[in-house]
């Protein structure tokens, strides 16, 4: 139980709090409402219209975080955030922060060197397998971007194709030409290009035909390693996901990285098929805004979160494709799955043909994730031929140890 002296100590407290309470209310009711008053440093307190206090402790309330003091600690806890309207909206307690605000711009500016691939030599290891993201569009642009996830895990957009203004039949011929297409094991697409519910325009010289999907369309134009996307179509997550690869690059490298080689990129559009380098990627993702709200919406709305939606077309192929994939720091399915068939490979190519569908289901209990690059039907196929290869030499072996007898 308290002792005696302990409960007198906890009331002399309360009384004290109490008149330190009624004095802060009784100033505030003096000044008209809304009015803010500092009653020490980093705490204030307004009072509404309606007659309710409302009290704002700021970070420098704290000795140790008071910029006069230790100006340290606010610049290594700025490094967290990734913007400065996101540190505005929630260390400075500036409610308004963000609306209208360019999202990866200053990340993009500020480490460019590093996240901007400007060397034009640079190509990817010949082994491996490009991906891709895919948005069509008729009289917006229709954009592919081909990407590669190095062996550090690094996520690289190497190449882009971006026309507005086409019908499928002339876009595919094009496309077709991308370097790497026919590699490309598998293109991420938005999921209502799957849905048969319009009529599309056909061919000059062709009878028009019964409704059928973009995806249908472009697999009879040759394009047939479309993926319906299925993971979450949200702006505002794939800012925050590519944020996360851009996250504390002053101590590190970016997981994300986009080639375009110096001289290449503009502050417009440049449409067409770049074999090396994503210009256009880069001007939707410098022009990539959150919703703006007025200074009326903003008396009864909290600032937007929400992205403007317009120039995103290449930005929509970049989101299809990341956000088909695990966060940083976490190893994709087809990774996981490469990684167990490759090395079981090395040493027995048919078991491991035998084992790939069990390695992949092990896989998928064990840590999630979607089928990808390394369980698609060309991957198998590949492993196949290397056990088909594997076991002509230990035939051609077993040949030549035969004749010698």
């Amino acid at each position: 139980m308290p002792t005696p002296e302990k409960t007198s100590s906890a009331i002399r407290k309360a009384d004290e709090s109490r008149r330190i309470v009624e004095l802060i209310q009784e100033q505030t009711r003096a000044v008209p409402a809304q009015t803010k008053l500092e009653f020490a440093r980093g705490l204030s307190v307004r009072r509404t219209s309606g007659g309710i206090f409302v009290p704002r402790l700021h970070y420098s309330a704290n000795d140790l975080r008071d910029p006069e003091q230790h100006p340290e600690w606010k610049e290594n806890e700025r490094k967290k955030y990734t913007s400065h309207a996101a540190w505005d909206r929630e260390q400075e307690i500036v409610d308004e922060a963000g609306g209208g605000e360019l999202v990866f711009a200053d990340t993009l500016v500020t480490y460019w060197h590093k996240i901007v691939i400007e060397d034009p030599h640079w190509r990817p290891d010949i082994e491996i397998m490009p991906q891709g993201g895919f948005d069509h569009g008729k009289t917006n642009p229709t954009a592919l971007l081909r990407v590669y996830h190095d062996f550090d895990g690094t996520i690289i957009y190497a190449g882009e194709y971006y026309e507005p203004g086409m019908e499928i039949w002339q876009h595919a011929p094009r496309i077709k030409q991308m370097y790497d297409f026919r590699r490309m094991e598998m293109i991420y697409a938005d999921p209502t290009m799957f849905n048969s519910t319009s009529q599309q325009s056909q061919r000059p010289g062709h009878a028009a035909e019964m409704a059928k999907s973009y995806n249908e369309l472009y697999r009879e134009a040759g394009i047939e390693t479309l993926w319906p996307f299925d993971g979450d179509k949200s702006d505002v997550s794939f800012a925050a996901r590519l944020m996360l690869h851009w996250g504390d690059l002053d101590n590190r490298m970016p997981s994300v990285r986009i080639f375009c080689p110096k001289g290449i990129y503009a502050e417009k559009p440049v449409p067409g098929l770049w074999q090396w380098g994503c210009p256009n990627l880069l001007w939707e993702l410098m022009n990539t805004r959150r919703v703006k709200l007025s200074a009326q919406q903003l008396l009864s709305r909290n600032v937007s979160e929400a992205i403007v939606d317009k120039d995103n077309h290449a930005r929509d192929a970049m989101k299809y494709h990341l956000m088909s994939h695990p966060e940083p720091g976490q190893k994709s399915l087809d990774r996981r799955v490469g990684e167990r068939v490759n090395k079981l490979a090395e040493t027995d190519p048919t078991m491991a043909v035998l084992q790939f569908s069990t390695i992949v289901r092990e896989e998928e209990a064990a840590g999630g994730g979607r089928p990808s690059a390394a369980t698609s039907p060309s991957y198998r196929r590949r492993v196949a031929e290397a056990a088909r290869v594997h076991f002509e030499a230990q035939r051609l072996a077993f040949t030549k140890r035969g004749s010698r007898r």
